[in-house]
């Protein structure tokens, strides 16, 4: 259960490492070195997988459960047609199955599908990629037992927050100078992580 919600905020253009840095100073600072577990979960943007083993090698890794879901997606609709019922029957027990406890089964499938080399050049190269996506993240789909263990499987509420911080600074019309921009960003970082007293000393 997610219980309380911290932000960190860097200004474009950001080393990714170095966001990493301001992300797990945060996080000691509101308790990291005392945890006995720490998850992390994540989208399926390289970078950030980078950054969450340079800066939490050690976290239990979870890829959100709704990425994972449209890359299932990406093959049923590459083999069946968007929004075709037929898509609909391949991919729904897939996901159930994903959700729970029976990742191992989704992988297997795929890779069985790679072996039969189905449809054409572009449906192969769907189902090749995507194959090898979940083996990629093989360790990071095990949604059920992050679940029982009353962790998030998703990151909804995380990125719930960014679209309102952004909405803050990425407004139509909207023109800021680095030097402007990153003072605001703090200044807003501080309100949201309810830190305001420190903006008067």
């Amino acid at each position: 259960m997610l219980l309380e919600k911290f932000v960190t905020a860097c200004p474009p253009l950001t080393d990714p490492l170095d966001f990493g840095k301001a992300v797990q100073s945060e996080a000691m600072r509101r308790g990291l070195g005392r945890a006995k577990k720490v998850y992390v979960i994540i989208d399926g943007a390289v970078v950030l997988w980078e950054v969450a083993e340079d800066r939490f090698g050690d976290a239990i890794k979870t890829l959100d459960f709704n990425h994972a879901s449209g890359h299932l997606w990406a093959v049923g609709h590459a083999l069946y047609g968007e929004g075709t019922q037929e898509a609909k029957n391949w991919v729904e027990p897939l996901l159930h199955q994903l959700r729970h406890g029976k990742e191992l089964r989704v992988v297997g499938c795929l890779e069985k599908l790679l072996k039969q080399k189905r449809g054409k050049p572009a449906v192969r190269e769907t189902i090749r990629k995507e194959t090898n996506y979940f083996r990629k993240h093989r360790d990071h789909i095990h949604y059920q037992k992050r679940a029982q263990e009353g962790a998030p499987i998703g990151s909804g509420a995380v990125e719930s927050l960014c679209s309102q911080l952004q909405k803050r600074f990425k407004v139509s019309g909207q023109f800021w100078r680095r030097r402007g921009l990153t003072h605001l960003l703090r200044i807003c970082v501080l309100f949201r992580n309810k830190d305001e007293k420190h903006l008067w000393n």
